[in-house]
């Protein structure tokens, strides 16, 4: 079982979630729900470690945690799409880049930083016509 992880680990952590993200997200994909202590059993992460991970998860809509009745234990369970999130993240950071870059292209003069200035838009393009790309069921 620990292979599994670590294959959609790598995966995952390809497209810019950490390991322990990654874990968590394979762990509930295979449970579908489970406590937070089960979950660090599974991903063999702390529970601090992956109750700071849930935060993002949770704040992308891929999981959600609660509590069962009146029980004091919390559980976790998948909630969003992962494509979608993947999705979001990616485009997220490739579009701060690309206005971190522009922003700082302001200050450049000259041929070489007009080029690159247009590469730069030619890749904004790229990812804009991305975003409209539909995830496949």
């Amino acid at each position: 079982m620990e292979k599994v992880y670590e294959i959609f680990g790598n995966l995952v952590s390809t497209l810019g979630y950490s390991r322990v993200h990654a874990s968590i997200l394979a762990s509930l994909f295979i449970h579908k729900k489970l406590s937070l202590k089960e979950l660090a059993e599974k991903t063999k992460y702390s529970l601090p470690s992956i109750s700071l991970s849930l935060d993002l998860l949770e704040l992308l809509g891929l999981v959600r945690r609660f509590r069962k009745d009146k029980s004091k234990e919390v559980y976790v369970e998948l909630e969003g799409d992962l494509l979608l999130a993947l999705k979001k993240v990616v485009l997220m950071k490739i579009n701060r880049g690309i206005k971190i870059a522009i922003e700082e292209l302001k200050s450049e003069n000259g041929k070489d930083a007009k080029k690159i200035e247009s590469e730069i838009l030619r890749l904004k393009k790229y990812v804009d016509a991305l975003n409209k790309v539909k995830i496949p069921e």
